[in-house]
């Protein structure tokens, strides 16, 4: 790649293409590139469709960076585009998942591997998907989402607590939509990664505003990865070692980790920065004592089924032990999710585990009504909100 020039791709053209049809996806094509212009880059359209070349000179003051152009990305992606005109159906939308050269990534999903994923049911689950995600991105826009708090504490004594995990909420109280169900869109839209920068972004927010609490994030493992709007966190957080050590980055396993080797040098760099890096949901999922060996994660998070299932009165499965004594005997510390009641937690205790999370030992909630800062609004880029040193 030529010095000063940036391939800028729509990863999901194709599959927009092939659920939505032709002109929705030209029209995905000219909204990027508006954008792009509104961005004050220097935009030429590639020989492949979707694909744009954006010409920047690093030497030259006053021209875009590679640190702003990695995070813009993930700001368009965050950007609903309106296809209720051309469907129409009311509040119809759907993202551009947004990639560039340098991000170095595996290549998103075309609409054959999803087809194989979900066979004959692959269209109306990608479609479903999108919907959901947009009203997801939407509902963040206009400030209905709420994060909540969930306290780890010791089995012990429950006064002490290791940290709160940020997690999410709508505001609506009769919203049907579970965050399982919205995760699991994230994760298939190829969008789980533009939903991380704007947590990973809230809880370090969280963490300047109150200085005494240590804070959770959960981020896919696509996120976990130095490419892309990491930098530039990771770089914050070397500035404020203070701020680093309470800050505690969950990857969950919900999705393969494809990415090994570049996950490995991610969590070390964390680690470096006095970051506390822990594996959520650990048993159910992809992750396996490979991964674990290799990430040496601080904190382990088994998930809720193995404690629920040990209680059950029909097959009980006693597990859980065995997965406590394998992270204790790899270094790690534990922590049981799912803890519900009192019967729940005496079991994670004599199981070996100190640490635990559910609605026994507190229900996810506002720490300090009214002080919970909202999540960042999404930006509109135009000439007059663009950084100068963004513009040509």
């Amino acid at each position: 790649m030529p010095e000063g020039y940036y391939d800028v791709e729509i990863s999901n053209l194709a599959l927009i293409e092939a659920c939505w049809g032709a002109a929705v996806a030209d029209q995905v094509i000219d909204h990027v590139q508006m954008r792009l212009h509104h961005a004050g880059l220097r935009v030429a359209q590639d020989d492949a469709r979707g694909r744009f070349r954006i010409v920047c000179n690093m030497r030259r003051p006053g021209f875009v960076d590679h640190q702003h152009l990695a995070d813009l990305p993930y700001r368009l992606s965050a950007e609903p585009i309106s296809i209720e005109r051309a469907t129409n159906e009311r509040a119809a939308a759907l993202h551009a998942v947004i990639s560039w050269q340098c991000d170095n990534l595996p290549r998103y999903r075309s609409p054959r591997d999803i087809q194989v994923d979900h066979q004959e049911r692959w269209f109306a689950i990608y479609k479903s998907d999108m919907q959901i995600v947009a009203y997801l991105f939407r509902c963040m826009k206009e400030g209905r989402l709420a994060p909540h708090w969930q306290s780890v504490r010791d089995y012990r004594d429950p006064g002490q607590v290791l940290y709160h995990e940020t997690l999410l909420r709508f505001s609506e109280p009769n919203e049907a939509l579970s965050p399982g169900v919205v995760f699991l869109a994230l994760e298939r839209t190829g969008l789980a990664s533009t939903f991380d920068w704007l947590m990973v972004s809230h809880v370090i927010g969280e963490l300047e505003a109150h200085p005494g609490v240590t804070l959770g994030v959960n981020i896919s493992a696509h996120s976990a990865h130095l490419h892309g709007w990491w930098g530039s966190v990771i770089e914050d957080l070397r500035a404020r070692p203070g701020l680093a050590q309470r800050l505690v980055v969950e990857i969950t396993e919900t999705e393969p980790l494809t990415h090994v080797a570049d996950a490995v040098i991610f969590a070390r760099r964390l680690r470096d920065c006095g970051v506390t890096l822990a594996l959520d949901d650990f048993g159910t999922g992809y992750l396996s004592i490979r991964h674990l060996m290799e990430l040496m994660p601080a904190f382990v998070k088994t998930d809720g089924s193995f404690v629920k299932r040990a209680i059950c009165p029909i097959d009980p499965c006693y597990a859980l032990p065995h997965i406590v004594g394998l992270v204790h005997a790899l270094g790690g510390t534990v922590i049981v999710e799912g803890v519900e009641t009192a019967g729940m937690a005496d079991l994670a205790y004599v199981s070996g585990a100190i640490w635990q999370q559910g609605y026994f030992h507190g229900e996810p909630g506002l720490i300090r009504s009214g002080i919970t800062r909202p999540l960042p609004r999404l930006p509109d880029y135009d000439q007059r909100q663009t950084p100068a040193q963004w513009r040509h």
